[in-house]
């Protein structure tokens, strides 16, 4: 489930304030993440069974906060449970850590994007009893094999070379 609310919902508070209900939860539910819409046009939401999604943020309504949400992902036994969600745009690029510690980058235009109350694509290959752990979205743009190649990489703890 997701609830989209305004910042102005909720009151300012002191640092030793417990704060205010912000989505109301059934007992098994927990929040994964939580975005602003200023972060990016669309809801790259992604499951511990490597499927995924862009959803607009326009498909989620404005509601009070304290309510239950919508419906934002459509969890089965084939996609598992959501592990992260992040706002994106398609110049985005998203980072995915296994449970087996494997890393991969994707472009979040690679991702389809498509409605709030659907599964999504598969977005990475995974093993038998190895599930997503989290989700990252890249702050900056990573450097390209290129230009690696042209700089020379110096190992400090090497005293000599050996031939």
């Amino acid at each position: 489930m997701c609830i989209r609310f305004l910042e102005t919902d909720v009151r300012a508070m002191g640092r030793t304030a417990m704060g205010v209900i912000g989505m109301n939860l059934s007992d098994d539910d927990e929040i994964v993440g939580m975005q602003m819409n200023t972060q990016g046009t669309e809801l790259l939401i992604a499951s511990e069974k490597g499927m995924g999604k862009r959803t607009e943020l326009d498909e989620f309504t404005v509601q009070k906060r304290g309510g239950k949400g919508i419906r934002c992902y459509k969890i089965t036994e084939k996609t598992g449970n959501v592990v992260g969600v992040k706002a994106v745009t398609e110049e985005n690029e998203i980072m995915m850590i296994t449970t087996e510690g494997i890393i991969i980058q994707i472009r979040a235009e690679d991702v389809s994007v498509i409605g709030r109350n659907t599964s999504g694509v598969k977005l990475i290959n995974l093993d038998e009893g190895v599930t997503v752990a989290k989700i990252a979205k890249v702050r900056g743009k990573i450097e390209t094999d290129e230009a690696a190649e042209d700089e020379e990489v110096v190992d400090e703890n090497t005293s000599e070379i050996e031939e």
